[in-house]
């Protein structure tokens, strides 16, 4: 059985903007992959459609059947940051693909990107003035 994992260094899954995220993969196949991709992307989760944006990518040359590989990313500085709302949140993660042929082994690990290293939550900024919209009624319309 096929299996890979994602290790980031002193297991750190919270980083901030311009850091240098680095750790090693390792992994065990069945058979020796045609190609091994490590990812650095984020995407959307929620409501709508999800967006993916791969962000780099490291190609690791001559993958054997069981191997271990270092890596290391430097996180963008401008962002998008990590963030939650009620519809819609903002996800980083890395992920590893392996291609076997007639199957792929994929392995994912989420973390946090922001100025503080927490994810934004948005709905902890709401402000009590703001109006709220949960009656549409008529004579509740502004």
């Amino acid at each position: 059985m096929s299996q890979a994992t994602i290790q980031t260094e002193f297991d750190n899954l919270a980083y901030t903007p311009g850091e240098t995220l680095r750790g090693q993969v390792t992994w065990q196949a069945d058979s020796r992959p045609r190609s091994a991709v490590l990812r650095l992307f984020y995407h959307t989760s929620g409501r709508g459609t999800q967006d993916v944006i791969v962000v780099e990518e490291r190609t690791f040359d001559g993958p054997a059947e069981a191997d271990r590989r270092e890596f290391s990313f430097t996180l963008p500085a401008e962002g998008p940051w990590s963030f939650s709302g009620k519809l819609v949140s903002l996800i980083w993660a890395l992920e590893l693909e392996l291609d076997l042929g007639s199957d792929s082994l994929i392995e994912k690990r989420d973390f946090t990107l922001s100025p503080t290293g927490a994810e934004i939550l948005l709905h902890a900024h709401a402000q009590e003035t703001m109006p709220t919209y949960t009656d549409f009624g008529p004579a509740k319309r502004r």
